[in-house]
């Protein structure tokens, strides 16, 4: 098997500068074939993904190309049919701008401007100036410029917005002065080759944009919903040496590391008619660097915390996103591409923006709404609890060898010990949780390690059903079924009803046929807010590979 020291190229972690990218021979996943499409166009676009999708490499691309030609193009497909000149080009990011209050973000932006020109060399010399608007400054500068001649690229528009959800009163501000901006902007279209915006989410069009009315959102077309992330062909043609490596690091076969990468990263699609669907970079990415580590969730740690979510979360009571889970939510073309102010984005939709939900084609102009994949179903879960300041360490219950020991040996009270010392922490005082047990089984998911050594997995579907809870290591296959009291289901009822549905639904059978499979049901009391050792049970201590 080959070593990863055969391998041409780096992987390009972390590092969003395309010039860099190719001139330290690093591996670029080619789609300027679709970035030649767009790219043609005059006409100003707009362009959103969730975060850790590649943006910002994007746009470093887009300015490469228009700043230096085809000087790092060489042998990539847009070399062959770019005949372009080369353009000024203006380059913002909007989240390295200071948005802490309304005169800082002014400030930053109207420097930033006037250092990308050359005017000005440090924002302290733009101080001595004075404050103008960013209107002013637009002004002052297109009229000297001639036609066609910048190319305009602004990076996270929205970064200041979601910055400041919880304070109405600065982000009204800001968005007065970003209206002046784009107002600015507008009006002198005719100077711009081309003008570029990418972003999170769509939701500030009515306000931000309102006077940027000829402003084309590409970001649901078809065309484009591979111009981001890999696809499964990508990964094969670029990152093949990588797998193997990362096989041989796991001790698993190469065909079970595709299979366990595209359950855990796979799965976004951004259009409707898409015909592939798109793996998350940044997570691909940060397992094939570290493959000794497992399959882990490295997006939520590194961008799932979308301070768009959290305020809504924390502002929206009643909003639960785990109420998308099993169930069958369908949302039309026109609702996906609707316009919404950023504090009014229903919550379908803020979750698709963001990457928590992604779509599937459903008819000619319908979509449902699904979690992509393992990772993003466990980074929901992790939101939740950030979101309510919960913040559960296996390490204050036990260490995870010794939580591997206790599944080994089925150990069931000191398991439900750890569960309950979980709940305890992470439950407030109403407990309402405890009404619904796919609340409980998901917030013990979620505080569980993910490791090597112990896989987790939970609604794992059979052909007769789904188990609640399915704990893997190196020798136990657990299945844990939970079922709570109800007025009309004591303790003793929901014990056998909860053995009566593993064994007619046969869970855990015919799987991990090495492993020991015991299959244990665990009664949830509503009453005591807790889930109650004396009514837990192994059903059996069986080979995965015998019969129920």
């Amino acid at each position: 098997m080959p070593s990863i020291a055969v391998s041409p190229k780096r992987l390009p972690l972390g590092n969003p500068d395309f010039a860099a990218l190719q001139d330290q021979h690093m591996i670029y996943v080619d789609k300027t074939k679709l970035i030649e499409q767009f790219a043609k166009q005059t006409t100003p676009l707009f362009f959103s993904r969730p975060r850790r999708f590649g943006k910002s490499l994007l746009i470093n691309t887009l300015k490469s190309l228009f700043r230096d030609g085809l000087r790092h193009f060489r042998h990539l497909e847009i070399e062959k049919n770019w005949h372009d000149k080369t353009y000024k080009v203006i380059h913002l990011d909007f989240s390295n701008l200071d948005s802490t209050n309304s005169q800082n973000f002014k400030r930053d932006l109207v420097a930033t401007i006037l250092q990308q020109f050359g005017l000005v060399n440090t924002i302290k010399a733009y101080d001595e100036l004075g404050i103008r608007g960013p209107n002013i400054i637009i002004n002052e500068i297109a009229e000297k410029l001639s036609n066609n001649s910048v190319v305009l690229l602004i990076d996270e528009y929205d970064a200041p917005l979601t910055h400041n959800l919880d304070n109405p009163e600065r982000l009204n501000e800001i968005i007065n002065t970003l209206n002046l901006f784009y107002s600015a902007i507008k009006l002198y279209t005719g100077k711009f080759r081309l003008i570029f915006i990418t972003g999170i989410t769509r939701a500030s069009h009515v306000s931000i944009f309102s006077a940027f009315n000829n402003l084309i959102d590409i970001s649901l077309d078809d065309d484009v919903n591979e111009l981001l992330g890999f696809t499964q062909t990508d990964i094969e043609n670029f990152f093949a040496p990588y797998v193997e490596n990362a096989a041989t690091a796991l001790n698993m076969s190469t065909s079970d590391v595709y299979e366990r990468m595209a359950q855990y990263y796979d799965g976004f699609q951004f259009s409707l008619n898409a015909s592939k669907t798109i793996y998350n970079p940044w997570s691909v990415l940060s397992f094939l660097k570290y493959p000794k580590k497992g399959f882990k969730n490295y997006w939520f740690k590194s961008a799932g915390t979308s301070s768009l979510v959290m305020q809504y979360l924390k502002v929206n009571d009643t909003f639960n996103p785990l109420n998308y889970e099993g169930s069958s939510l369908f949302i039309s073309e026109d609702q996906l591409s609707e316009r919404y102010e950023i504090t009014k984005i229903p919550s379908d939709i803020l979750l698709f923006q963001t990457g928590y939900l992604t779509i599937r084609k459903k008819t000619h102009k319908l979509a449902e709404l699904i979690f992509p994949n393992t990772e993003v179903e466990d980074s929901i879960l992790q939101l939740q609890l950030a979101a309510r300041d919960l913040h559960p360490d296996i390490e204050n219950y036990c260490n995870i060898d010794r939580l591997i020991q206790y599944i080994d040996t089925n150990d069931l009270n000191s398991i439900i010990s750890i569960f309950n010392a979980i709940l305890n922490d992470c439950v407030s005082n109403d407990g309402n949780i405890f009404n619904d047990e796919r609340s409980v089984r998901d917030i013990i998911y979620a505080a569980l390690p993910q490791a090597i050594e112990l896989q987790k997995s939970k609604e794992r579907t059979t052909l007769k059903g789904r188990s609640d809870l399915e704990l893997l290591t190196s020798k136990t296959h657990m299945v844990i079924e939970f079922k709570r009291t109800k007025p009309n289901l004591n303790a003793q009822a929901a014990l056998q009803a909860a053995i009566k549905q593993m064994k007619i639904n046969r869970y855990g059978i015919g799987s991990f046929q090495s492993h020991k499979l015991y299959r244990v049901a665990m009664v949830i009391s509503t009453e005591e807010k807790a889930i109650l050792a004396n009514y837990a049970e192994a059903i059996d201590s069986i080979l995965s590979k015998a019969k129920s």
